[in-house]
């Protein structure tokens, strides 16, 4: 099977083959119950390996895998998130590859809608929140299949959903999935009309906590966003950051310029919402909660909660 092992450290050359530190990450409370508290998500880092899925079924979508590349070596089970593309790419996984080789440098396993050696394409395509929810199928079976090398290694109970843009309505539509525990819209959101064909009442549908970011004004998403976050009643954040627009998260520009540490900043926030909604971390928990919570003091970012 084609794979590459990815630097996180680096995040111009993320197909670099490379040495970082290894640590632990949060195993599932049902398996190791004596274990000492699992450090935060966002000081751990591992290796990274990026490969395509292995094809066990009949899927919406191809997808590839990121995963820590020591995977024997991490105590417990790892949490899964699943990762949909802007323009509701379905055949690249180009644009969001350096944002899901840091989430799983965290130690998270990303399962991301695309195929593994497919160019960037102009791709435009419609929501179809079943390449989500057959990615959370893909997971269960390879976590069982005889040979794979994520065998009783995934915590199939902690799985999270995220997507960018259009990305992002299938990833609130897939949160109605019971298997889901956890949703990020990174700058996305249902239109009021229902354009792209589904609307603001599926909000109604979600059951977990839900993060909406977004880059302020100059975002085609933050009118979505805002009036979705005001329409949901499940616990939710909200986090504006207006230098970023609608893709500074993704590829490294502060108000349309390059400037990569606007991304670091994104995985910061990815990282520490899944820590905290998935591994139940406290510190991640603070990071978005209180009068001072960490993005709270981070310049440029507003963040508001509620009905936690």
């Amino acid at each position: 099977m084609r794979k590459a092992v990815l630097k996180p450290a680096l995040v111009a050359a993320v197909t670099a083959l490379v040495a970082v530190t290894a640590a632990f990450v949060p195993g599932s409370p049902e398996v190791d119950t004596a274990a000492p508290p699992a450090p935060p998500a966002a000081t751990v880092f591992h290796p990274v390996v990026r490969e395509p899925a292995a094809k066990t079924g009949d899927y919406a979508a191809e997808y590839t895998v990121y995963r820590p590349a020591d995977a024997d070596r991490v105590r417990g089970r790892l949490p899964v998130v699943v990762f949909g593309n802007g323009a509701c790419r379905h055949t690249s996984n180009d644009e969001l590859l350096t944002l899901e080789t840091l989430l799983a440098a965290h130690g998270f396993v990303v399962v991301a809608v695309g195929g593994f050696d497919e160019p960037a394409l102009t791709e435009n395509g419609s929501p179809e929140p079943r390449v989500i929810t057959d990615a959370i199928t893909w997971a269960e079976r390879e976590n069982d299949r005889r040979g794979s090398e994520l065998r009783d290694k995934l915590d199939i109970h902690r799985v999270g959903v995220a997507g960018h843009s259009c990305g992002g309505i299938e990833a609130l539509v897939a949160g109605a999935d019971p298997r889901v525990k956890s949703v990020l819209s990174l700058d996305s959101g249902f239109f009021a009309d229902g354009t792209l064909g589904y609307g603001r009442e599926n909000l109604r549908k979600l059951h977990t906590p839900v993060l909406f970011a977004d880059g302020g004004p100059a975002d085609v998403a933050y009118p979505n966003s805002g009036a979705n976050y005001d329409l949901v009643t499940v616990p939710a954040v909200r986090a504006t950051n207006p230098a970023a627009g609608h893709t500074g998260f993704v590829y490294g520009q502060r108000d349309g310029n390059p400037d990569p540490s606007v991304r670091e900043e994104a995985v910061r926030v990815l990282v520490n919402w899944f820590d905290f909604t998935l591994n139940g971390n406290r510190t991640a928990r603070d990071y978005f909660l209180g009068a001072g919570c960490g993005l709270c003091a981070t310049p440029g970012w507003t963040v508001t909660a509620k009905n936690f």
